[in-house]
């Protein structure tokens, strides 16, 4: 039912709380006689108190008068928040923002295997901003209520290029009835489990819509009514009431003023726990600018909910940047994230959990700046100096934004609000780290309702027990690999705003705060982490360089921005530099050295013609995977990891970032122009095999990588090499395993290997046994000891395992260092050297061969070298302090 009512009706418009300017004037006593209520009795239902009936109460739920901010306010929520800002005392429409001309686009290959546009990537494209809705946290309606709007027009959509501004793309009004506040963006839910809205359009029409689809569609036959043209400076103010008939069914009116104009729609035997339960709140849609000036409620038996945030969105102390100075003191480096802008973050930083004076008594570590501008939102990179010796005592510390501490996080999780600080673990053997990867924080889920726009569509973690003995554990580093966080899995992020939630939803959610805030951490991205999959290569850099691609190079720039931003904290990133990301961190106690690896940014093409012959049609192969020319990790980055390889002196040294380099999953990497197999490190077969050679001529070096969606354990029995994957967590589609994977088996290239543990989504175990139990999210346990005979140690283990549980995959990895690399070609002269110190060897022509640290007792850890034949004569140095030596030795044989 729809009607409109004509601009002379002055009396009933005056009557529903409209001055002759078009502005609300609305009391109790006016709603209550208001054309669009027709007797509130019914609204509060028969038999209840008569002056109740007669003054409803309104409730001011925000008048938006408060310093302009990109950030709406702790009651508010939105999954693309991006679109509105708080500017000049009003909730503002932002129109354009940084990189909203995002696409969904994936890298080209996807137009050939996924059959789109004939298998041709079309450059020119046209936007259409979906929706943008902003729900209240504190507001989960039931029963009767009223919602009143008031918006102001401040310029209709234009001719803009590359955007569609046909009329009937833009939308301003109310919605509700969501199950959460993560609803906004396109449609595509069942109906019943999507909201609706009050909405006037910019094409002469208002009604009350379901956002089940992408488009406005009337949410029943008749809820669409024409309404007056809208126009700059219209004051214009939208009402929505829910009548319940009984207990099942309600009425729900939508009245739209505009001057002295009002139209009016309603539907009828509307479902109330489908369509008008739930939270509540603003929509817009298109590039439609206005502002909204109030929003009210008139909630009769509703009451708000008791919502309490967490000030300090993160802290995350960056693990590769421990490092001790000239003067013997400790730094290290956090990046914080805060909710709303301020002037400083500070960090005090104590050996105790709960300092005898208190943390105000606790003096200030280190302190930066808070920091908005196009590529960050609240921010600060704070370096701090540590009070002791990491490598020997646990250290605690508190976050303070302006004086106040903000460390404290009054959310719950599904293991139940936890009260903490944040803890840097003590560093010292044997090491204990966490793997994980693929962190889906959204749809899949053991606790149910986790459809589009259900209530656990986004939840805290994917299974309601995670994580739930990870204490037990006693990890001291979290490795957070490959698409940690997906920056577009949700949405195609358009703005900054949108960005970051994004990936505070996923690692700043109540459980993964906990796990970043206790411990170190190492965070080396993939593909989804910048927003787009598969991205790699030179590629990814012509993407953020060039307009005529097919992607917004704006959005590919401030996503690399913030990426290099969060993860290394780095003051202001390049938006179109290639980064370089690798890095060596050494634990205090100079035993064990953690390694980061890019082997996406700096790898080869996967084509020397990539967009003419993949992106935009075209069936030749240019050349062959296999070519000795290609490169995986780029010169320069293969150049350090050689001489960190040959030199660095810890007995262990773990890489993480080689995304698979044995080539045991499907599709075949044999498919030269397949994407899915050319994501991962072993497509570049050349590439690879330098660098399993690389890392096999020492013991005690390890590859662990996350990405491909299966956890799993093995060896490469020609070089001693171990490499294990993890993941995912919230996110399937691990990749399949090839013909003939077992226990004992071949790569497809040949490479001869030992399978360990297999858990993927169909099988549990190398033996390829059917999977049985929960769902196979994982992570996984690793220890290394570099003392005594260097044990190693590497389990696969579901979110919701105790570490006394039995190791998923069908089995695990023990073994010893000197189990490991390949074997040595010759023996070391027994020599005793300073104790504790640096050892490396070298050819006499320079070329490094590999460091060791000596024993206690000046003895050497290791009995020989690889790949050096005996009788070569090769120099030593020792180093310790300011104490250098070196001498010429001869190798032995081996049964010298």
């Amino acid at each position: 039912m729809a009607r409109r009512i004509p601009s002379n009706n002055s009396d009933k418009l005056n009557a529903a709380g409209l001055d002759g300017n078009g502005e609300l004037q609305l009391d109790r006593r006016s709603f209550n006689a208001g054309t669009l209520v027709a007797g509130t009795s019914a609204l509060v239902g028969t038999g209840a108190d008569t002056a109740a009936q007669e003054e409803p109460e309104v409730i001011v739920v925000d008048d938006f008068k408060r310093n302009d901010t990109f950030y709406h306010g702790d009651m508010w929520e939105s999954l693309n928040p991006g679109y509105w800002k708080v500017q000049d005392n009003s909730l503002r429409r932002r129109v354009r923002t940084r990189g909203d001309r995002a696409r969904a686009t994936g890298f080209p290959y996807h137009y050939r295997t996924h059959n789109r546009n004939n298998g041709v990537m079309d450059a020119e494209y046209i936007t259409r901003p979906p929706y943008g809705m902003i729900w209240r946290r504190d507001w989960q309606l039931t029963g009767a209520y009223s919602i009143i709007a008031r918006f102001e027009v401040l310029a209709l959509p234009t001719e803009t290029p590359g955007f569609d501004t046909s009329p009937g793309q833009a939308v301003m009004g109310i919605c509700f009835g969501a199950n959460t506040t993560m609803e906004s963006w396109t449609g595509g839910a069942k109906r019943g489990d999507a909201c609706w809205f009050a909405a006037v359009r910019d094409n002469q029409t208002f009604g009350v819509y379901d956002h089940a689809k992408d488009t406005p569609t009337t949410a029943t036959a008749n809820s669409e009514s024409e309404c007056p043209q809208l126009k700059a400076g219209d004051q214009v103010v939208i009402q929505l009431t829910v009548r319940p008939e009984d207990a099942v069914s309600a009425s729900v009116t939508a009245e739209l003023r505009i001057g002295d104009e009002a139209v009016t729609v309603a539907c009828d035997d509307v479902q109330q726990d489908l369509f008008a339960h739930g939270y509540f709140g603003l929509v817009s849609r298109g590039l439609l600018d206005f502002k909204v000036t109030q929003l009210d409620l008139i909630p009769f038996d509703n009451t708000p909910l008791d919502v309490e945030l967490n000030q300090l969105r993160l802290a995350i102390p960056l693990g590769h940047t421990l490092q001790q100075d000239d003067d013997g003191n400790w730094a290290c480096r956090f990046v914080t994230v805060m909710r709303d802008n301020g002037d400083e973050t500070e960090i005090r930083i104590s050996t105790e959990e709960k300092p005898a004076e208190g943390w105000e008594a606790v003096p200030a570590a280190g302190s930066a700046p808070i920091i908005t501008n196009d590529f960050r939102r609240a921010t600060s990179i704070v370096d701090v100096t540590l009070p002791a010796n990491p490598g020997e005592t646990d250290l605690y510390y508190t976050i303070w934004k302006d004086g106040e501490n903000v460390t404290r996080d009054p959310r719950s999780g599904y293991l139940g609000q936890k009260d903490y600080v944040g803890r840097l673990p003590q560093l010292s053997a044997p090491y204990r780290l966490c793997g994980l990867s693929c962190h889906a924080i959204h749809g899949q889920f053991d606790g149910g309702n986790a459809g589009k726009f259900q209530e656990n569509w986004v939840h805290d973690q994917p299974a309601l027990s995670a994580y739930e003995h990870l204490d037990d554990y006693n990890f001291q580093i979290m490795v957070w690999e490959d698409d940690i966080w997906y920056l577009e899995l949700l949405l195609y992020t358009t703005s900054v705003d949108d960005a970051y939630l994004q990936i505070m939803t996923a690692i700043a959610g109540p459980t993964s705060r906990w796990q970043v805030m206790r411990h170190w951490n190492v965070l080396n991205p993939g593909d989804h982490d910048y927003g787009m999959d598969d991205v790699k290569g030179p590629e990814q850099i012509a993407i953020r360089n060039r307009d005529d691609l097919g992607q917004d190079p704006a959005y590919m720039g401030r996503n690399f921005q913030i990426v290099q931003h969060l993860v290394r904290g780095e003051e202001n990133p390049s938006a179109t530099e290639n980064p370089k990301r690798w890095a060596a961190w050494k634990m205090p106690n100079q035993d064990f050295t953690l390694m980061m690896i890019d082997a996406r940014l700096w790898r080869s093409s996967q084509d020397t013609h990539i967009w003419a012959t993949e992106g935009w049609g075209g069936d030749r192969d240019i050349y062959d995977r296999t070519d000795p020319t290609r490169s995986l990790l780029g010169e320069a980055q293969f150049a350090w990891l050689q001489q960190v390889i040959t030199t660095d002196t810890s007995p262990m040294i773990l890489l993480t970032g080689l995304n698979g380099m044995h080539t045991v999953w499907e599709p075949s990497p044999k498919l030269q122009r397949n994407r899915v197999v050319a994501d991962y490190a072993g497509w570049v077969k050349a590439g690879c095999d330098r660098v399993i050679e690389l890392l096999a001529t020492r013991d005690g070096v390890v590859s662990v990588y996350g990405d491909v969606h299966n956890g799993c354990i093995m060896t490469n029995t020609d070089h001693n090499l171990i490499e294990c994957s993890f993941g995912p967590i919230g996110r399937t589609g691990g990749r399949q395993v090839k013909p003939g994977f077992g226990r004992t088996m071949v790569d497809h290239d040949e490479r001869p290997l030992t399978v360990h543990a297999l858990y993927h989504r169909e099988f549990q175990s190398p033996d390829l046994e059917k999977r049985t139990g929960p769902q196979y999210w994982n992570f996984l346990e690793m220890h290394l000891d570099p003392t005594g005979d260097g044990a190693i140690q590497f389990r696969v283990r579901n979110l919701i395992d105790a570490p006394t549980d039995a190791p998923r995959g069908g089995g695990s990895l023990s073994t010893a260092r000197e189990k490991t690399g390949r074997p040595v070609a010759c023996l070391l002269p027994q020599i005793k050297v300073i104790p504790l110190a640096d050892v490396r060897f070298q050819l006499l022509d320079g070329r490094p061969l590999r460091g060791i640290r000596s024993n206690s007792d000046g003895t050497l850890p290791i009995k020989g070298l690889v790949d050096v034949a005996a009788g070569e004569s090769i120099v030593m140095t020792t180093v310790k302090g300011d104490q250098a030596f070196a001498q010429v030795i001869k190798t032995l044989p081996l049964d010298g």
